[in-house]
């Protein structure tokens, strides 16, 4: 994980409802989180919280932009956007070794919390405080302890 070395100290946390979409189409409700950290300038957060326990995915913030215009990943996580049940959506369609699950997120939740996020480090500026030689020296030391 890169570090800002001159970071703000404002983390932007925005909660919202996701709907777990399984293939069979029956729905249901998961409380959620989107988290930037702006110490961690290019990566976003999704945390899940579907019971007692909690399940954070991190990923590309560029992604999440992305993909709330059109499709968007190619790997584990893919990001769309779309329309459900008569509401404007974001699909965030996750899959691991243990399973896949498709998730939407309502759209202007997502481009609220987008918006911030621009605020606190504009897209494309994310590196202008990231200590390259530090990271570079950490990078060594952990490849060669």
């Amino acid at each position: 994980m890169l570090r800002h070395s001159s970071t703000p100290a404002h983390v932007v946390v925005r909660d919202l409802c996701a709907d777990f979409v399984p293939d069979d189409g029956a729905r249901t409700a998961v409380a959620g989180t989107l988290r930037y950290d702006p110490a961690d300038p290019y990566a976003v957060e999704l945390i899940l919280r579907p019971g007692k326990e909690t399940i954070t995915w991190i990923f590309a913030r560029s992604l999440l932009a992305e993909g709330t215009q059109t499709k968007a990943g190619t790997g584990d996580v893919r990001i769309r956007p779309t329309r459900s049940l008569g509401r404007a959506v974001v699909t965030v369609s996750l899959s691991s070794p243990s399973g896949r699950a498709d998730l939407e997120l309502p759209r202007s939740v997502v481009a609220r919390f987008l918006a911030e996020i621009e605020q606190q480090v504009p897209s494309g500026h994310e590196g202008d405080g990231v200590d390259w030689e530090a990271e570079l020296r950490t990078l060594l030391r952990t490849r060669n302890p």
